[in-house]
């Protein structure tokens, strides 16, 4: 898979957007808590209830997003895409470990560490996205480097890791060049991850297909 990687300066015009986008959204939600303050008890819970959603908001917007759909609305709008740095769609524990590392990132202020550590590397990744093992690339740009096409895409078992899915990637996308027979004989390497009575070859091409196509597939039509 080809993918070209997003620079600092349009991720920070979609880091904007997203700011903005969760400034109205307190704001809204300030206007309407509001109309219920008038006693001081009603005070301390509207306050209360808007310090909840303000941190909600600040930890788990874009963990949820992008871990969800692979791109926060500002991601969205400038055609950005959150993946794995072997350009699997982002897990779970990728989404978590690249956000929450954002308030290291942020220090001193205004993510001067994660400019510092973007700049210096040449996929332009932050702390958070060393961490998690992620890159931000443009969606529009990132295609299939190889003629692998499979009919069916079966979703892999959750407790693959993400060099094991690479594996299956790669010898999906291998496959293409090689016999039936030396495709029997290279999925038996990978043995140990499927059951005794599977088809090796169909399985294997299948979790190769839902990771590169399906999940994406799917992401794109909740975004």
């Amino acid at each position: 898979m080809q993918i070209a990687v997003a620079g600092p300066v349009i991720r920070g015009m979609a880091w904007l957007v997203d700011v903005i986008i969760r400034s109205i959204i307190l704001i809204a939600l300030l206007i309407a808590l509001s109309s219920i303050m008038g006693s001081r008890q009603s005070d301390y819970s509207a306050m209360g209830f808007f310090l909840i959603a303000q941190f909600l908001l600040s930890w788990f917007y874009t963990t949820l997003f992008e871990a969800m759909t692979g791109s926060t609305p500002g991601k969205k709008l400038y055609g950005l895409w959150v993946v794995h740095d072997n350009a699997t769609p982002i897990t779970w524990s990728g989404a978590l470990i690249r956000n929450f590392l954002r308030v290291v990132d942020n220090l001193p202020f205004i993510y001067m560490v994660g400019l510092i550590t973007m700049l210096m590397d040449n996929r332009f990744r932050r702390l958070g996205d060393l961490a998690g093992g992620t890159l931000v690339v443009y969606r529009d740009r990132t295609t299939d480097s190889t003629s692998f096409a499979h009919n069916e895409g079966l979703p892999p078992p959750e407790w693959l890791s993400r060099d094991e899915r690479q594996a299956v990637v790669d010898f999906a996308e291998r496959s293409e060049q090689l016999s039936p027979e030396r495709q029997q004989e290279l999925a038996g390497v990978l043995s140990h991850l499927l059951d005794d009575d599977t088809d090796a070859v169909h399985t294997l091409k299948s979790w190769a297909h839902w990771i590169l196509r399906g999940q994406t597939d799917a992401q794109s039509t909740r975004v």
